[in-house]
């Protein structure tokens, strides 16, 4: 059961990750699918890699829950989910940027292939393979995910 309400949980969260953004900044599909909109000008070399999800907030999550990203390092990449027991994957892009607000000083901007752009601080512990993404929902409530690196593709 508990598995079962924890991938319900991981769903909806994506849809909610979808909406909430942590600076209310929002551009265009079209400046997120040609060239980084103004102000979005690095990418992060320690992001490229594969990235599978181990935590929400203080809970951990099942590998049958999780959800995958993958970071190229000049921008484009793919997350890889679960929907209704499929394997899906959805091309996205990001463009990083500095950030003197929220839980660090350095902000991804990902725009996911069928959703709005999303907006998140993020930072690096463990020698730079785990991934902590965090922003405030519009009513307060502060969401953190936490990624670790992996090998390859989960799919």
């Amino acid at each position: 059961m508990k598995g079962k309400l924890l991938g319900i949980t991981g769903v909806a969260v994506t849809a909610l990750v979808s909406l909430v953004t942590l600076t209310g900044c929002i551009v265009s599909d079209d400046d997120w699918w040609g060239a980084p909109p103004y102000g979005y000008n690095y990418n992060d070399p320690r992001l490229a890699g594969y990235w599978a999800l181990v935590q929400y907030n203080s809970d951990p999550v099942s590998a049958a829950d999780a959800n995958y990203m993958y970071f190229s390092g000049d921008g484009y990449g793919y997350y890889y989910y679960l929907d209704n027991g499929y394997r899906e994957r959805e091309q996205l892009r990001y463009w990083s940027q500095q950030s003197n607000s929220g839980a660090s000083n350095c902000q991804i901007n990902i725009q996911y292939q069928y959703s709005s752009p999303l907006t998140t601080s993020y930072w690096f512990t463990h020698g730079n393979n785990t991934l902590w993404m965090q922003w405030q929902t519009a009513g307060g409530r502060v969401q953190t995910y936490v990624y670790d690196r992996i090998d390859r593709a989960p799919w």
